[in-house]
Protein backbone atom coordinates (compact mmCIF):
# COMPACT_ATOMS: atom_id res chain seq x y z
CA UNK A 1 0.00 0.00 0.00
CA UNK A 2 1.65 3.38 -0.91
CA UNK A 3 1.16 6.03 1.52
CA UNK A 4 -0.81 8.95 0.68
CA UNK A 5 0.47 12.56 2.19
CA UNK A 6 -2.25 15.24 1.95
CA UNK A 7 -0.96 18.49 0.90
CA UNK A 8 -0.75 20.88 4.02
CA UNK A 9 -3.00 23.94 3.99
CA UNK A 10 -2.16 27.63 3.77
CA UNK A 11 -4.69 29.97 4.67
CA UNK A 12 -4.35 33.51 2.56
CA UNK A 13 -6.37 36.00 4.53
CA UNK A 14 -7.65 39.11 3.16
CA UNK A 15 -9.32 42.39 3.48
CA UNK A 16 -9.95 42.63 -0.52
CA UNK A 17 -9.43 39.54 -3.36
CA UNK A 18 -6.27 38.09 -1.74
CA UNK A 19 -4.73 38.05 -5.46
CA UNK A 20 -1.45 39.64 -4.90
CA UNK A 21 -0.90 37.26 -1.73
CA UNK A 22 -2.19 33.90 -3.56
CA UNK A 23 0.28 35.02 -6.33
CA UNK A 24 3.35 35.26 -4.08
CA UNK A 25 2.34 32.21 -2.31
CA UNK A 26 2.02 29.98 -5.79
CA UNK A 27 5.16 31.88 -6.84
CA UNK A 28 6.88 30.50 -3.49
CA UNK A 29 5.70 26.75 -3.82
CA UNK A 30 7.23 27.04 -7.41
CA UNK A 31 10.75 26.39 -4.97
CA UNK A 32 9.48 23.11 -3.29
CA UNK A 33 7.91 21.26 -5.79
CA UNK A 34 11.38 18.84 -6.52
CA UNK A 35 11.21 18.12 -2.79
CA UNK A 36 7.29 16.81 -2.84
CA UNK A 37 7.65 15.53 -6.33
CA UNK A 38 4.56 17.56 -7.76
CA UNK A 39 3.45 20.78 -8.44
CA UNK A 40 0.44 20.73 -5.55
CA UNK A 41 2.68 20.31 -2.35
CA UNK A 42 0.04 22.76 -0.38
CA UNK A 43 -3.25 23.27 -0.59
CA UNK A 44 -4.21 27.18 -1.19
CA UNK A 45 -7.46 28.45 0.61
CA UNK A 46 -8.03 32.36 0.14
CA UNK A 47 -10.47 33.98 2.34
CA UNK A 48 -11.62 37.27 1.29
CA UNK A 49 -13.05 40.65 2.26
CA UNK A 50 -11.97 39.93 5.90
CA UNK A 51 -12.78 43.01 7.27
CA UNK A 52 -14.85 42.45 10.44
CA UNK A 53 -12.51 40.91 13.74
CA UNK A 54 -15.47 38.01 14.40
CA UNK A 55 -14.89 37.28 11.29
CA UNK A 56 -11.02 37.14 11.27
CA UNK A 57 -10.80 35.16 14.66
CA UNK A 58 -12.91 32.67 13.38
CA UNK A 59 -10.79 31.59 10.02
CA UNK A 60 -7.67 32.10 12.34
CA UNK A 61 -9.52 29.07 14.61
CA UNK A 62 -10.02 27.04 11.90
CA UNK A 63 -6.31 27.66 10.96
CA UNK A 64 -4.95 26.51 14.41
CA UNK A 65 -7.41 23.58 14.15
CA UNK A 66 -6.35 22.46 10.51
CA UNK A 67 -2.25 23.38 11.37
CA UNK A 68 -2.51 25.90 8.30
CA UNK A 69 -0.02 28.67 7.81
CA UNK A 70 -1.32 31.56 7.78
CA UNK A 71 -0.33 34.56 5.34
CA UNK A 72 -2.04 38.05 5.08
CA UNK A 73 -2.35 41.10 3.42
CA UNK A 74 -4.57 43.28 5.57
CA UNK A 75 -4.80 47.17 5.65
CA UNK A 76 -7.47 47.82 7.65
CA UNK A 77 -6.14 48.11 11.38
CA UNK A 78 -8.84 46.48 12.83
CA UNK A 79 -8.79 43.18 10.88
CA UNK A 80 -4.90 43.65 11.08
CA UNK A 81 -5.13 43.93 15.11
CA UNK A 82 -7.79 41.36 15.11
CA UNK A 83 -6.00 38.77 13.39
CA UNK A 84 -2.52 39.27 15.16
CA UNK A 85 -3.89 38.71 18.55
CA UNK A 86 -5.67 35.08 17.64
CA UNK A 87 -2.61 34.06 15.79
CA UNK A 88 -0.63 35.00 18.87
CA UNK A 89 -3.49 33.23 21.18
CA UNK A 90 -3.50 30.14 18.99
CA UNK A 91 0.20 29.95 18.44
CA UNK A 92 -0.20 30.15 14.55
CA UNK A 93 2.52 30.31 11.73
CA UNK A 94 1.72 33.02 10.28
CA UNK A 95 3.59 35.80 7.40
CA UNK A 96 2.45 39.49 7.26
CA UNK A 97 2.94 40.14 3.95
CA UNK A 98 2.15 43.77 4.15
CA UNK A 99 3.21 45.83 7.18
CA UNK A 100 6.47 45.53 6.81
CA UNK A 101 5.98 47.18 3.34
CA UNK A 102 3.84 49.66 4.41
CA UNK A 103 5.85 50.70 7.09
CA UNK A 104 9.02 51.12 4.80
CA UNK A 105 7.07 52.81 2.13
CA UNK A 106 5.63 55.21 4.75
CA UNK A 107 9.07 56.47 5.75
CA UNK A 108 10.35 56.50 1.80
CA UNK A 109 7.50 58.50 1.33
CA UNK A 110 6.73 60.83 3.87
CA UNK A 111 3.31 60.10 3.91
CA UNK A 112 0.57 57.94 5.71
CA UNK A 113 -1.44 55.10 4.18
CA UNK A 114 -4.91 54.87 4.30
CA UNK A 115 -5.74 52.17 5.95
CA UNK A 116 -8.39 51.46 3.06
CA UNK A 117 -8.69 48.28 1.54
CA UNK A 118 -8.70 48.91 -2.39
CA UNK A 119 -12.53 47.65 -2.89
CA UNK A 120 -13.50 50.54 -0.26
CA UNK A 121 -16.59 52.67 -1.34
CA UNK A 122 -14.19 55.51 -0.91
CA UNK A 123 -12.01 54.13 -3.59
CA UNK A 124 -12.94 56.42 -6.70
CA UNK A 125 -11.39 54.54 -9.46
CA UNK A 126 -10.00 56.33 -12.66
CA UNK A 127 -11.11 55.62 -16.04
CA UNK A 128 -7.84 56.12 -18.01
CA UNK A 129 -6.05 55.14 -21.08
CA UNK A 130 -4.89 52.07 -20.03
CA UNK A 131 -7.90 50.97 -18.48
CA UNK A 132 -10.01 51.21 -22.48
CA UNK A 133 -6.40 49.86 -23.66
CA UNK A 134 -6.96 46.57 -21.60
CA UNK A 135 -10.51 46.36 -22.45
CA UNK A 136 -9.77 46.55 -25.94
CA UNK A 137 -7.19 44.10 -25.72
CA UNK A 138 -9.93 41.25 -23.83
CA UNK A 139 -12.91 42.13 -26.42
CA UNK A 140 -10.26 41.10 -29.10
CA UNK A 141 -9.08 38.15 -27.44
CA UNK A 142 -12.83 37.02 -27.04
CA UNK A 143 -12.74 37.36 -30.79
CA UNK A 144 -10.37 35.23 -31.75
CA UNK A 145 -10.56 32.48 -29.43
CA UNK A 146 -10.83 28.80 -31.32
CA UNK A 147 -8.94 30.40 -34.65
CA UNK A 148 -12.04 32.74 -35.43
CA UNK A 149 -11.27 35.43 -37.29
CA UNK A 150 -8.02 34.74 -38.74
CA UNK A 151 -8.27 37.84 -41.15
CA UNK A 152 -7.82 40.06 -38.19
CA UNK A 153 -4.21 37.79 -36.85
CA UNK A 154 -1.98 41.09 -38.05
CA UNK A 155 -3.56 42.85 -34.74
CA UNK A 156 -2.87 40.35 -32.03
CA UNK A 157 0.35 40.33 -30.17
CA UNK A 158 0.64 36.55 -29.81
CA UNK A 159 -0.87 33.60 -31.88
CA UNK A 160 -0.75 30.54 -29.35
CA UNK A 161 -1.18 27.31 -31.47
CA UNK A 162 -1.84 23.70 -30.04
CA UNK A 163 -3.80 20.40 -29.68
CA UNK A 164 -7.20 20.60 -28.21
CA UNK A 165 -7.88 21.18 -24.38
CA UNK A 166 -3.86 22.23 -23.68
CA UNK A 167 -4.85 25.08 -22.32
CA UNK A 168 -4.87 27.89 -25.19
CA UNK A 169 -8.04 29.38 -24.20
CA UNK A 170 -7.22 30.13 -20.42
CA UNK A 171 -4.63 30.91 -21.34
CA UNK A 172 -5.29 33.90 -24.44
CA UNK A 173 -7.75 34.97 -21.17
CA UNK A 174 -5.15 35.88 -18.59
CA UNK A 175 -2.63 37.62 -20.98
CA UNK A 176 -5.85 39.50 -22.42
CA UNK A 177 -6.89 40.56 -19.34
CA UNK A 178 -3.24 42.03 -18.76
CA UNK A 179 -3.21 44.24 -22.30
CA UNK A 180 -2.08 41.93 -24.56
CA UNK A 181 -4.19 41.02 -27.90
CA UNK A 182 -3.97 37.18 -27.84
CA UNK A 183 -5.31 34.79 -30.81
CA UNK A 184 -5.22 31.16 -30.49
CA UNK A 185 -5.82 28.15 -33.15
CA UNK A 186 -6.10 24.49 -32.46
CA UNK A 187 -4.46 22.10 -34.43
CA UNK A 188 -6.50 19.52 -35.89
CA UNK A 189 -5.07 16.56 -38.33
CA UNK A 190 -6.81 16.77 -41.74
CA UNK A 191 -8.03 20.43 -41.21
CA UNK A 192 -6.15 22.76 -43.22
CA UNK A 193 -3.76 26.09 -41.83
CA UNK A 194 -5.44 29.20 -42.30
CA UNK A 195 -3.16 31.09 -44.68
CA UNK A 196 -2.70 33.90 -42.10
CA UNK A 197 -0.70 31.76 -40.03
CA UNK A 198 2.18 32.29 -42.91
CA UNK A 199 1.64 35.62 -43.32
CA UNK A 200 1.76 37.28 -39.98
CA UNK A 201 4.53 37.80 -37.72
CA UNK A 202 6.51 34.84 -37.11
CA UNK A 203 8.44 35.77 -33.90
CA UNK A 204 4.59 36.29 -32.02
CA UNK A 205 3.52 32.56 -32.18
CA UNK A 206 4.12 29.96 -30.00
CA UNK A 207 3.25 26.19 -29.73
CA UNK A 208 1.89 24.29 -26.68
CA UNK A 209 2.88 20.45 -25.96
CA UNK A 210 1.17 18.42 -22.83
CA UNK A 211 1.73 14.96 -21.49
CA UNK A 212 -0.74 12.74 -23.31
CA UNK A 213 -1.58 11.39 -20.34
CA UNK A 214 -2.51 14.14 -18.44
CA UNK A 215 -4.43 15.74 -21.59
CA UNK A 216 -6.09 12.41 -21.60
CA UNK A 217 -6.83 13.06 -18.13
CA UNK A 218 -8.32 16.90 -18.99
CA UNK A 219 -10.44 15.37 -21.96
CA UNK A 220 -12.25 12.64 -19.50
CA UNK A 221 -13.20 15.42 -17.37
CA UNK A 222 -13.91 17.44 -19.54
CA UNK A 223 -16.49 14.64 -21.03
CA UNK A 224 -17.60 13.80 -17.88
CA UNK A 225 -18.77 17.55 -17.37
CA UNK A 226 -20.48 17.25 -20.24
CA UNK A 227 -22.24 14.25 -19.87
CA UNK A 228 -20.60 12.23 -23.03
CA UNK A 229 -18.65 9.77 -21.06
CA UNK A 230 -20.62 6.74 -22.44
CA UNK A 231 -20.66 8.37 -25.91
CA UNK A 232 -18.65 6.52 -28.35
CA UNK A 233 -17.33 9.38 -30.23
CA UNK A 234 -16.37 10.80 -26.66
CA UNK A 235 -14.52 7.46 -25.74
CA UNK A 236 -12.27 7.98 -28.97
CA UNK A 237 -11.98 11.92 -27.74
CA UNK A 238 -9.85 10.77 -25.37
CA UNK A 239 -8.27 7.61 -26.21
CA UNK A 240 -4.70 7.66 -25.91
CA UNK A 241 -3.89 6.50 -29.07
CA UNK A 242 -5.55 9.44 -30.78
CA UNK A 243 -3.85 11.77 -28.49
CA UNK A 244 -0.62 10.65 -29.06
CA UNK A 245 -1.45 10.99 -32.71
CA UNK A 246 -2.16 14.32 -32.68
CA UNK A 247 0.59 15.52 -30.49
CA UNK A 248 2.94 13.92 -33.05
CA UNK A 249 1.12 16.13 -35.75
CA UNK A 250 2.01 19.27 -33.69
CA UNK A 251 5.13 17.88 -33.04
CA UNK A 252 5.99 17.70 -36.60
CA UNK A 253 4.52 21.26 -37.41
CA UNK A 254 6.48 22.88 -34.98
CA UNK A 255 9.94 21.22 -35.92
CA UNK A 256 9.15 22.23 -39.60
CA UNK A 257 9.08 25.73 -38.29
CA UNK A 258 11.95 26.23 -35.64
CA UNK A 259 11.45 29.90 -35.64
CA UNK A 260 8.37 28.99 -33.37
CA UNK A 261 9.22 28.31 -29.46
CA UNK A 262 7.19 25.34 -27.73
CA UNK A 263 6.54 25.54 -24.38
CA UNK A 264 5.49 22.10 -22.48
CA UNK A 265 2.24 23.17 -20.01
CA UNK A 266 2.55 19.70 -18.62
CA UNK A 267 1.17 20.62 -15.07
CA UNK A 268 2.03 24.12 -15.33
CA UNK A 269 -0.40 26.74 -14.55
CA UNK A 270 -1.63 29.63 -16.25
CA UNK A 271 1.03 32.50 -14.47
CA UNK A 272 3.86 30.55 -14.50
CA UNK A 273 2.76 29.50 -18.38
CA UNK A 274 2.30 33.31 -19.21
CA UNK A 275 5.38 34.52 -17.56
CA UNK A 276 7.53 31.95 -19.58
CA UNK A 277 5.70 33.28 -22.72
CA UNK A 278 6.22 37.01 -22.20
CA UNK A 279 10.03 36.55 -21.78
CA UNK A 280 10.31 34.99 -24.52
CA UNK A 281 8.47 37.71 -26.62
CA UNK A 282 10.72 40.20 -24.47
CA UNK A 283 14.01 38.40 -25.24
CA UNK A 284 13.25 38.00 -28.61
CA UNK A 285 11.40 41.68 -29.69
CA UNK A 286 12.52 43.84 -26.53
CA UNK A 287 10.76 47.12 -26.24
CA UNK A 288 8.70 46.27 -29.32
CA UNK A 289 7.18 44.11 -26.69
CA UNK A 290 4.00 45.31 -24.77
CA UNK A 291 4.14 45.45 -21.28
CA UNK A 292 1.77 44.10 -18.47
CA UNK A 293 -0.95 46.12 -18.05
CA UNK A 294 -0.24 46.02 -14.26
CA UNK A 295 2.58 48.27 -15.04
CA UNK A 296 0.59 50.30 -16.54
CA UNK A 297 -1.07 51.47 -13.58
CA UNK A 298 1.73 52.58 -11.72
CA UNK A 299 0.61 56.12 -13.31
CA UNK A 300 -1.62 58.01 -11.21
CA UNK A 301 -3.92 60.73 -11.62
CA UNK A 302 -4.63 63.46 -9.10
CA UNK A 303 -3.06 60.53 -6.73
CA UNK A 304 -5.96 57.99 -7.39
CA UNK A 305 -5.56 54.81 -9.30
CA UNK A 306 -7.68 52.45 -11.00
CA UNK A 307 -7.58 48.24 -10.14
CA UNK A 308 -7.88 45.89 -13.22
CA UNK A 309 -10.20 43.57 -12.93
CA UNK A 310 -9.42 40.43 -11.45
CA UNK A 311 -8.54 37.11 -13.03
CA UNK A 312 -11.73 35.10 -13.35
CA UNK A 313 -11.02 31.73 -11.56
CA UNK A 314 -13.13 28.54 -10.86
CA UNK A 315 -12.85 28.25 -6.58
CA UNK A 316 -13.02 24.58 -5.43
CA UNK A 317 -15.13 23.85 -2.45
CA UNK A 318 -12.85 22.77 0.42
CA UNK A 319 -14.80 20.28 2.80
CA UNK A 320 -14.53 20.92 6.24
CA UNK A 321 -13.99 24.36 5.29
CA UNK A 322 -16.86 27.63 5.44
CA UNK A 323 -17.99 28.69 2.35
CA UNK A 324 -15.52 31.75 2.58
CA UNK A 325 -12.70 29.08 2.11
CA UNK A 326 -11.95 28.54 -1.36
CA UNK A 327 -9.36 26.20 -2.84
CA UNK A 328 -7.22 26.97 -5.80
CA UNK A 329 -4.53 23.89 -5.68
CA UNK A 330 -4.90 20.78 -4.43
CA UNK A 331 -3.96 16.84 -6.04
CA UNK A 332 -5.80 16.00 -9.08
CA UNK A 333 -8.13 18.92 -8.34
CA UNK A 334 -5.53 21.09 -9.00
CA UNK A 335 -4.44 19.28 -12.28
CA UNK A 336 -7.85 19.29 -14.02
CA UNK A 337 -10.08 22.01 -12.62
CA UNK A 338 -7.22 24.70 -11.48
CA UNK A 339 -5.13 24.85 -14.53
CA UNK A 340 -7.26 24.16 -17.35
Amino acid sequence: DELCVVPKPIFIVSDCTGESAARTVRAALNQFELCFKTRAPATLIVFRFVEDEKKAYSVIETAAKEDALVVYTLVNPASLKAVQTAIKLHNVRSVDLWSNLLDEMERHLDAVRSGVPMTHSQRRPVLTEDYFRMIEAVEYTRKMDDGANPGQWRSADLLILGVSRCGKTPLSIFLGQRGYKVANLPLVQGAPLPKELWTMDQTRIVGLTIDPQVLASIRRHRLGMMGSRDMVGGIDYAELAKINSELQYAKTLYAQNPQWPVLDVTLRGVEETAARILKILNDSRGDASPQWVEEMYGKHVRGEGIMPPAVPLRPLRASGFSSEGEVYAGGDQYLVEGLY
